[in-house]
């Protein structure tokens, strides 16, 4: 393109010389963005666990039947996972998390989107034309009878209140969305009490206290409920609420409460990435090892804390680390929210050369070293874990990546490349990637997956570097591993990487969003607004970095003997020469050296092309000359892999 332009330069009027220039320039700078997903991953993965789930089984506070809950209501939602708590609230349309919020007061909130229980769009479809009902948080009944039998007065100070968040790490309102606030009346009726609009930009959490000043409140059966509405745009459009209390005596004006809590999820104990594999890490412990672990701790309280934390490790139920509750050098003033650093350990150097290794993690904070009366929010349970792949994101997305296919001339060709720096030498036998199904419907598209050791323009390199490029390929929407939508592609050559940088990526020859899983909290609770530096992308001229979102692509390079990837069962990886198959390379009749409950072969893109059962020989005839990947279980549901070629002549 740039040659092509240089020699129009040399017969075009000025007028020409500015178009072509403005063409490029548009091109360059605001290329890439994000989108929303369709739906929602983690529900999608625990319902396919867990298909007899039922929200309520047993409804247990079924007004009419049984008595109502008794004052106070709370609700942080630290104690719940998915799905709000179903003693306390009669539906699970909302989505409890941790990575859609941002510095939510307290860990956990309920997040509303337009998106049912089960994850799926409201109707089913994607219009962002058509507005509608989304999600509803509905309580159970409350009883505003007091102890003795008789009816709470207004007197009784009964305030109800709640923070909460437009956007978030989500995706953008407009004035057409709105969060209403909704009280049942004693006839039944429910009266709008409070709502608020839509806003495209991300604000701190907002407390909102509201006085119960009408006696028509004042029943057995009260009930609120908080209600949407917004666009039908699936996983988007988000509200997050947090800290939800009923209670008497309280003052309307007040908006701090005497508690402190564990915000969000304490960085790694890798300085660069979230995962890398064991062997990699172990070649040079003290370069991966992050000089400090560092968590966002809230302070509602009205004055100022100076609280205690402690960071403990175990491995294989053996604790290997314990920092004892540390004292604070700052205080964190009141109703504001601090990043706190806690010393990281190397206790986890050498304890095994077998991956998967899994480093169970706690982190408490206290005050006094003594926990306050909302102890669950003061502690966070979560893993540190070493595989075979390296990985920047932390498995959670929020988001799709790719080019902007609204923006960009459609006959532009786009490239997107990942850097990586490789502790040692090993074999790069899969890269795996987050597909999203997203807004707007790519399966048909095509592309290529690229590997490079340099890139034009990046660390002083005169040009690309390419090693690897496959066939063209269209994005695969997997349900392996329980719809968690990691999806491998299998090399076909065997491609031994040496220690240093390299990229990961793909080519596209037209302009269209390959919506790949985009995570946004690469940057944690320190730098939540961080960038990957190590991301690229191309269309003309040399690779930039420029204008990218924050947050990072899902995108992993796996390294090692090829195995299954992602998939629900146990996997055992042994060198596949532990496996005899014979003859090999192969035409018609495969041998196995023992009987296999089951057994899968796949191409280099991990498409199942053959399968088998409780056999050991394989007719392998219908397959055309290449490389294959042969899966098998055993009856004790341990998995064994080996690779297979096929040679017609």
């Amino acid at each position: 393109m740039r040659l092509f332009i240089m020699g129009v330069l040399k017969y075009v009027k000025i007028g020409l010389i500015v178009l072509f220039l403005f063409v490029e320039v548009a091109a360059i700078y605001g290329q890439v963005r994000t989108y929303p997903l369709k739906k929602n991953p983690s529900i999608h993965h625990f319902l396919e666990v867990n298909p007899n789930y039922e929200f309520q089984p047993v409804k247990k506070y079924k007004f009419g039947q049984r008595d109502t809950i008794e004052l106070p209501f709370f609700d942080d939602f630290s104690e719940s996972k998915l799905y709000p708590d179903s003693s306390k609230w009669l539906n699970n349309q909302v989505y409890v998390n941790n990575h859609f919020p941002y510095h939510p007061p307290t860990i956990n909130v309920a997040t509303f989107d337009g998106l049912d229980s089960r994850g799926n769009p409201y109707r089913n479809t994607i219009n962002k034309d058509f507005n509608g009902p989304g999600d509803s948080l509905i309580s159970q009944p409350i009883n505003l009878y007091d102890s003795s039998g008789s009816l709470y007065a207004i007197v009784d100070s009964i305030v109800f209140s709640f923070f909460y968040q437009p956007n978030g790490l989500g995706y953008h309102l407009n004035g057409e969305d709105s969060l209403r606030l909704w009280f049942k009346a004693a006839n039944n009726l429910w009266i709008r009490v409070w709502s608020v609009g839509g806003q495209p930009a991300t604000s701190e959490f907002k407390h909102v206290s509201i006085p119960i000043l009408d006696d028509n409140y004042l029943h057995k059966g009260f009930q609120f409920m908080f209600t949407t509405h917004t666009r039908q745009v699936g996983n988007a459009n988000h509200w997050h609420l947090d800290y939800v209390i009923l209670d008497k005596d309280r003052s309307s004006i007040d908006d701090s409460y005497n508690d402190y809590a564990i915000q969000n999820t304490p960085s790694p104990l890798l300085n660069s990435f979230a995962q890398m594999p064991y062997s990699h890490f172990s070649v040079n412990p003290s370069s991966h090892i992050v000089d400090s672990v560092h968590i966002r701790l809230s302070n509602l309280y009205r004055e100022s804390k100076a609280l205690q934390i402690r960071h403990q490790a175990s491995f294989n139920g053996s604790v290997i680390a314990s920092n004892e509750f540390i004292n604070s050098t700052k205080n964190i003033g009141a109703q504001t929210s601090a990043v706190r650093n806690l010393p990281s350990y190397s206790s986890f150097i050498g304890l095994s050369v077998d991956e998967p290794v899994v480093i169970n993690r706690l982190v408490e904070v206290r005050e006094n070293g003594v926990a306050n009366d909302y102890k669950r929010n003061d502690s966070i349970s979560l893993t540190q874990e070493f595989s075979d792949f390296y990985a920047y994101d932390d498995g959670s997305v929020e988001q799709g990546f790719g080019f902007d296919q609204n923006s960009n001339p459609s006959n532009i060709k786009g490239q997107v490349a990942y850097g990586f720096d490789v502790a040692k030498e090993d074999t790069l036998y899969a890269i795996a990637t987050y597909f999203n199904q997203a807004v707007y419907d790519v399966s048909r598209k095509r592309f290529t997956y690229r590997i490079w050791k340099e890139l034009s323009g990046v660390n002083n390199a005169t040009e690309d570097e390419l090693i690897y490029e496959s066939d063209e390929l269209s994005p695969t929407y997997s349900s392996v591993n329980n719809w968690k939508t990691f999806t491998p592609y299998y090399l076909d050559t065997i491609l031994v990487l040496s220690p240093g940088r390299y990229y990961i990526g793909w080519k596209q020859e037209s302009m269209y969003n390959l919506n790949v899983g985009w995570d946004k909290n690469y940057g944690y609770s320190k730098t939540p607004d961080k960038v990957n530096q190590y991301l690229y992308y191309k269309t003309f001229g040399n690779w930039t970095n420029d204008n990218l979102p924050s947050g990072t692509l899902m995108m992993r390079p796996h390294f090692g003997t090829p195995k299954e990837l992602y998939a629900s069962i146990n996997q055992i990886d042994l060198n596949e020469n532990s496996i005899k198959i014979y003859p090999n390379p192969a035409k018609d009749i495969v041998y196995l050296s023992s009987n296999f409950s089951h057994i899968g072969v796949c191409d280099v893109h991990g498409k199942q092309l053959l399968e088998f059962w409780n056999s050991s020989n394989l007719n392998v005839s219908s397959l055309k000359e290449g490389a294959y990947f042969v899966f098998l279980n055993d009856n004790s549901k341990r998995f064994y892999t080996a690779k297979l070629i096929i040679q017609k002549k």
